[in-house]
């Protein structure tokens, strides 16, 4: 694979596969308790939807990804979860936060282990197409422990 080919650092070895609605945060726990009543709320009123996985693309020479096509039951759900994370006193958010446009995989990181961009976009245009769809069918915190992103807290959308 591509961790062993060009010896990129292995993403999955810090951070679950997931696509992130809302970049990391701190609250205190009066705060995390307003995130999973809100999410409690959205999971008992969305249900599951899918998207697509398809095509490399990157933003800049930092970071390499699949491009992600939502349905849009799934641009609902997120823009649910968005909408009740700015109600909640304490959150923060940046530029990152507004993906709605931007949903993705990362396949590379430059912030995570520095890597040849060309050589690895180049390798990446020799492999067969991603093309799949798959199911957006829950929502998590991911919690940082010993400097990997693990779940604390998941959350599943009804079928």
């Amino acid at each position: 694979g591509l961790v062993e080919k060009l010896d990129a650092f292995p993403v999955h070895d810090r951070v679950v596969p997931h696509l992130t609605i809302k970049r990391w945060f701190e609250l205190d726990e009066d705060g995390l308790q307003s995130v999973c009543d809100a999410l409690d709320n959205i999971a008992a009123t969305r249900k599951q939807s899918s998207y697509r996985l398809h095509g490399y693309n990157h933003f800049g020479d930092g970071v390499i990804y699949v491009d992600v096509t939502p349905s849009q039951e799934t641009l609902d759900t997120v823009s649910a979860v968005m909408e009740a994370m700015r109600g909640i006193d304490g959150m923060t958010f940046d530029e990152y936060d507004e993906i709605q446009g931007d949903l993705h995989a990362t396949v590379a990181m430059r912030a995570l282990k520095p890597f040849d961009f060309q050589e690895t976009w180049d390798y990446l245009q020799t492999l067969p197409p991603i093309d799949m769809n798959l199911q957006f069918d829950n929502i998590a915190i991911l919690k940082k422990v010993d400097g990997k992103w693990v779940p604390e807290k998941v959350w599943e959308l009804a079928a």
